[in-house]
């Protein structure tokens, strides 16, 4: 049930804001209204993380980010707007406003073209793929060793498989 909802207008008359809340969840929605009227941005926000849903002109959906504060923190995912499907274009990892953790772009096919890890805020290590053809990693450039220390577990864990898998 919508509690506390509020409209507003813009004065150009394109742009309309509904914010309300749902239980413990504030939501706030950013529409375009002209002619090919659309929900913009979709934003919740529970727990002191906000969530942005980006949408396209078709309704799909373009971004996904999360915020703690006023400072990107969690997984951003790019989506391929001309695919219904929802192919990923790429996710980026941030921690307190850096870029903290893996960040992967992809190609057609999901190949992926980049990647890289970061640790607040510069790269520290690169993953190369000769086979364009696959996904296979098949060299590392590290950067910056010493920096690796600072991801958490899970992070460093997944950095570790990554290198024995090497083909």
């Amino acid at each position: 049930m919508k509690e506390n909802y509020k409209s507003n207008n813009y004065p150009g008359g394109n742009l309309k804001t509904e914010t309300y809340t749902e239980g413990d969840t504030s939501i706030t929605k950013n529409y375009h209204t002209g002619r090919n009227a659309y929900v913009k941005e979709f934003i919740s926000e529970k727990d002191g993380t906000k969530e942005i849903k980006h949408f396209n002109t078709d309704g799909l959906i373009s971004k996904l980010e999360y915020f703690k504060g006023d400072k990107r923190d969690g997984v951003e995912t790019k989506y391929l707007v001309s695919k219904a499907n929802k192919s990923i274009k790429s996710t980026k990892t941030y921690k307190d406003g850096k870029l903290h953790g893996e960040c992967t772009t992809y190609g057609p096919l999901a190949l992926i073209i980049k990647q890289e890890v970061f640790v607040l805020g510069k790269v520290v290590l690169e993953y190369l793929r000769e086979d364009k053809e696959s996904n296979d990693i098949t060299s590392v450039t590290m950067i910056d060793e010493k920096s690796l220390e600072l991801l958490d577990e899970s992070q460093r864990n997944l950095i570790q498989e990554n290198i024995a898998n090497i083909k």
